[in-house]
């Protein structure tokens, strides 16, 4: 009998675990890269139109993402982070990522710098800023795909660690070009306290 009670219990935790509020933590800050000062702050509804607007002038040809694709991602607040940064007001970078729970995996679909900005650490610190995200929250994993022929993108990831796992053959929609898939194995909470 106390192991069913015991059964009961833990399965009583995950459901309530599952549906509590649990919405991704997120403390906006002003933060410091090269001597120039920004905000950081998660990105909300209204940030939208900016987005879209960054979106398409670091992305020209590609059009996938629209106001509703973004609306959904922004207003999942449970397994989806969107990160900007804005200088003067203006937003100049952003950065998004789904929580898979599941696998334990961040997966990092946005990263867009406005060309005026780039060459300046944004990019790198925006990643950074999800890999800490990722550790805080007890994450294995980060993950994303970046176009093939984006090599500056690729050495980018490779300095932060990331690793190239391979091709995604006719990933993107907009012109079907090949996605080299990227991942950065982390170091638990534990792992790191143990060494």
């Amino acid at each position: 009998m106390k192991h069913l009670l015991r059964k009961f219990n833990k399965i009583l935790d995950y459901c309530f675990s599952y549906f509590e509020d649990t919405s991704l933590a997120f403390d906006n800050k002003r933060v410091v890269i090269h001597d120039n000062e920004y905000l950081l702050c998660r990105a909300v509804v209204p940030d939208i139109d900016e987005m879209l607007q960054l979106q398409k002038l670091v992305y020209t040809d590609d059009n996938s993402w629209d106001e509703t694709v973004f609306e959904n991602e922004l207003r999942n607040e449970k397994s989806k982070l969107y990160l900007i940064m804005r200088q003067n007001d203006c937003l100049i970078a952003f950065i998004g990522a789904s929580f898979k729970q599941k696998i334990r995996d961040v997966h990092i679909s946005n990263v867009a710098v406005h060309p005026d900005f780039q060459n300046r650490g944004l990019g790198k610190f925006l990643i950074r800023t999800m890999i800490d995200c990722a550790k805080h929250n007890d994450y294995a994993s980060l993950s994303l795909e970046t176009r093939l022929s984006n090599v500056r993108a690729q050495k980018l990831y490779s300095t932060i660690g990331f690793k190239n796992m391979g091709l995604k053959k006719s990933y993107y929609q907009s012109n079907h070009e090949d996605a080299v898939d990227m991942r950065l194995s982390i170091k638990s909470k534990k792992e790191t306290v143990n060494e």
